[in-house]
């Protein structure tokens, strides 16, 4: 456990801190007194615009502006960067797993980055490190694989423009649905896998509404809330497929992906040979919050909190790339999302008549994921006959993009197994 009471550590974050491009631009417009409380220990600092002020043991009580506050065990597991649910980040979900704040929700959230990248600088200090394996350069003109298209599909009475790319040359259709209030960026390196292109011919496309897909034209959507409804979305796949002549293809997704997942092998099983679940859960209740789409809060809350939800070991550069998709989102996608996400997608009484005889079933769970865990991706499968179960070491929410070399040795063997099942 750490000494709290060690001056040397506070001044070595404090240092860190003022010493930190990141930090320094999230708290350009910060101002505020924060209280640390730490079991019976309180610390204050001073945030004047990105400057740190000494960080200072004190009595408590009031004269702050945002106080955030744990048992002693739960700052351990925060800083040490244990794989459990709702410690990787401080975000306000996570409280009744031993996390409280106090100040301003809307305050909280438009300054969230900065309080993120706060936390992680006392992590690395804690750890020593902050740095992680940076990705490979790619060699300069190179090409890649994939090529994108649109297509015009028909969904619900409403023709909608849809982007997607794709490589391979496999006689079998994988299609690959990214997540929550993000486009098919996520699939570029799976997109990018020879072994894959060989044995697959590699679908990802942006959902209508995210990314290249553009609203359509001849609905007026900016006069209504924008909503995901499972039949939406489920009806985006099948309607890809149809488009592409892919017969029965196998289909793959993350977080609303990998709960669509579920849905498809239980409402349209025979449109699929199989379907693989990321991130998934029976049901994920509470995500569906104003703070997703505020007029005070930018969609850089959004990234930043995404970057909590991948596993503090994966790249760097992924991770900060993961968060830059999800900063260029529409700002009321994300949330519109969540309303599948949190809402409209329950199969805790339904997951048991789905046969896996037609549609075979895999979920895989990232460790670090604090919204699908591990624990709900297990309880999933273990409802479906058949279904299996995996959680994938190292890993958090986004597996294909904060850490695609890692996934893909996770998936590669999955997708294999599924076509030689035939």
């Amino acid at each position: 456990m750490l000494d709290w009471a060690d001056e040397a550590y506070w001044s070595a974050v404090r240092a860190k801190a003022n010493a930190d491009g990141e930090f320094a631009r999230h708290a350009k417009f910060w101002e505020a007194t924060v209280r640390l409380g730490i079991g019976h220990r309180n610390f204050r600092l001073r945030v004047d615009r990105g400057a740190v002020s000494p960080i200072e043991r004190f009595a408590g009580g009031m004269g702050v502006d945002l106080a955030i506050q744990a048992p002693d065990e739960d700052w351990d597991a925060l800083l040490a960067a244990q794989p459990m649910p709702f410690y990787q980040d401080l975000y306000p979900a996570s409280l009744h797993h031993g996390f409280d704040v106090v100040g301003g929700i809307d305050d909280y959230c438009a300054h969230y980055p900065a309080i993120r990248r706060l936390i992680e600088i006392m992590r690395e200090v804690h750890a020593g490190s902050g740095r992680h394996e940076a990705p490979a350069t790619p060699s300069a003109g190179q090409f890649e694989a994939a090529t994108g298209r649109y297509v015009h599909l028909p969904i619900n009475g409403t023709t909608h423009r849809v982007y997607f790319e794709e490589t391979g040359t496999g006689d079998v259709g994988l299609l690959m649905q990214h997540t929550a209030g993000a486009d098919a960026r996520q699939w570029r390196h799976v997109l990018e896998d020879e072994g894959l292109q060989s044995k697959f011919r590699l679908v990802a496309y942006d959902l209508p509404y995210h990314g290249k897909s553009v609203p359509p034209t001849d609905v007026p959507w900016w006069q209504q809330e924008y909503r995901l409804t499972r039949d939406f979305l489920m009806a985006v796949p099948i309607a890809l497929a149809s488009a592409l002549t892919l017969p029965r293809p196998v289909y793959m997704g993350s977080s609303i992906g990998g709960h669509l997942a579920v849905d498809l092998a239980l409402h349209h099983p025979r449109e699929f040979r199989a379907v693989v679940g990321l991130e998934a859960a029976a049901y994920t209740p509470g995500g569906f919050v104003d703070e997703f789409n505020h007029p005070r809060i930018g969609n850089e809350f959004k990234g930043s909190l995404m970057y909590g939800m991948m596993a503090p070991t994966s790249p760097e550069a992924f991770r900060h790339e993961t968060a830059w998709v999800y900063s260029q989102g529409a700002p009321p996608v994300f949330k519109g999302d969540l309303y599948y996400y949190s809402v409209d997608h329950d199969v805790r009484n339904t997951a048991a008549t789905i046969d896996t005889d037609i549609c075979s079933v895999d979920i895989l769970n990232g460790e670090y994921d604090w919204s699908g865990t591990p624990d709900a991706g297990e309880e999933l499968a273990a409802m479906i006959p058949g279904a299996r179960y995996r959680t994938m070491p190292g890993l958090g929410h986004f597996p294909m993009s904060e850490h695609p070399d890692r996934f893909l040795a996770e998936i590669r063997p999955v997708l294999e197994r599924i076509l030689a099942a035939g």
